[in-house]
């Protein structure tokens, strides 16, 4: 996975799941600004303590604007993943569980 996926990366990440035609299509009709959003909305959400990204991602989607209702969880799960590779956000746990994994941002700011 790219260190801090762009759209061509996220197609590509999504490729061997089973999504229902109206969540591609949701996806295709992102765009990097669209991916800038979605990722400045998880960095809105969480503070310096530890939290369970489920519940960041859960919230994160259900308070997304009307366009990317269709978008899957997935997707923000995967958003996540990159923010955590390029250290914008700190992870511990597997991140292949979002009921566990737990994300957070740095206990020290970066400057991007």
């Amino acid at each position: 996975m790219a260190a801090f996926m762009d759209k061509a990366a996220l197609e590509a990440a999504l490729e061997p799941f089973d999504l229902e035609p109206e969540s591609r299509d949701a996806v295709a009709r992102l765009d990097d600004r669209d991916l800038m959003q979605i990722d400045q909305a998880i960095l809105s959400a969480l503070g310096r303590e530890w939290q369970k990204a489920g519940f960041i991602a859960s919230g994160v989607m259900i308070s997304a604007p009307d366009e990317y209702e269709a978008v899957p969880e997935i997707v923000y799960a995967l958003r996540i993943r990159a923010l955590v590779q390029a250290s914008r956000i700190g992870g511990k746990g597997d991140p292949d569980v979002l009921k566990t994994y737990e994300i957070r941002l740095p206990a020290t700011p970066q400057v991007h």
